[in-house]
């Protein structure tokens, strides 16, 4: 079984040569490599030809952004399944893509594996690690957040089933792709419990309004969420993390506005900027403006 790894780059000459040397170790042989890089006026180019003796198939030309590169890449890809490895990011060991063909094995019928990520930023050194739910609570996970790509193995015909990606999208065309994927019930899905990568989340919080305006924009052209259940599921999850955010796309709750400026020095940088800008994202979705309604009718009928 043969296993295509794609990395799509630009400038990335600060994290890419670890990304290399983390396939590059792999103890598993049959790995096809493409980075597609998107015309990189830094030394990622460079960098990639120190490690070309790994490297299956190298494009390096101007794009339309990260999904054009992507799906460029699927168009390259000649294995059996297709996992996107971050410029930034590094498979957790050596191990990882050996066990992953295993998994698949034990799992004959497999069509979509996917495992955890490893989650790190530069501004907080404490390490996390996410875990995505079981296939059958996908739908549920969709609504507020995402699988973690960096994690998730592709067979490849369902690039052709589900579809590329779409371009149109500025920053959560993986999330439409997974929402498609989801609703397709015949489709094999598999959680492997295991650490696949270790993902660099940071600089997401200047993307996270674009990416949270798409998101509820792809919510409501989805068929499968505009039925009574996951409508009501939808307002009663959006209501928990504005009422108790613990942290949830970066938004705490602070009781009291003096104790801002006492606490602004041990927040991180930007973090109310990025809050207020989630909010603003937030108001977007129809479902603010329901809630918003109704507790307005509440206080006109004065009720608890």
């Amino acid at each position: 079984m043969k296993i295509s790894i794609i990395t799509v780059c630009k400038d990335a000459d600060k994290y890419i040569d670890k990304a290399i040397k983390s396939v590059s170790c792999q103890t598993y042989k049959n790995i096809e490599y493409l980075i597609i890089d998107g015309d990189s006026q830094d030394r990622t180019k460079e960098i990639v030809l120190q490690n070309s003796d790994c490297i299956s198939k190298f494009v390096s030309e101007p794009d339309s952004g990260i999904y054009a590169a992507m799906n460029k890449g699927i168009k390259l890809a000649s294995g059996d399944f297709i996992y996107f490895l971050g410029a930034d990011d590094y498979l957790i060991d050596e191990n990882v893509i050996s066990d992953v063909a295993e998994a698949i094995k034990n799992h004959p019928h497999c069509e979509f594996i996917y495992g955890n990520i490893q989650v790190r930023t530069e501004v907080n050194t404490s390490i996390q690690v996410h875990k995505p739910p079981h296939p059958e609570y996908i739908l549920e996970e969709l609504i507020c957040g995402c699988l973690p790509h960096q994690a998730s193995f592709t067979k490849s015909h369902l690039f052709h089933q589900v579809g590329l990606f779409n371009e149109s999208y500025k920053s959560a065309s993986d999330y439409e792709w997974f929402l498609r994927l989801a609703q397709q019930e015949d489709i094999k899905k598999v959680y492997y419990d295991r650490i696949i990568a270790s993902y660099y989340s940071g600089g997401q919080s200047s993307q996270l309004e674009i990416a949270l305006q798409e998101m509820f924009a792809i919510q409501d052209k989805a068929p499968v969420y505009q039925t009574e259940y996951w409508l009501k599921t939808r307002i009663a999850k959006y209501q928990n993390i504005i009422l108790n955010p613990q942290g949830y796309w970066g938004l705490f709750r602070i009781k009291e506005k003096a104790k801002i400026s006492e606490h602004q020095d041990n927040l991180f940088p930007n973090q109310l900027q990025t809050a207020l800008a989630e909010i603003e994202a937030m108001k977007t979705s129809k479902f603010w403006k329901l809630r918003s309604a109704w507790f307005k009718v509440k206080e006109i009928l004065k009720l608890k």
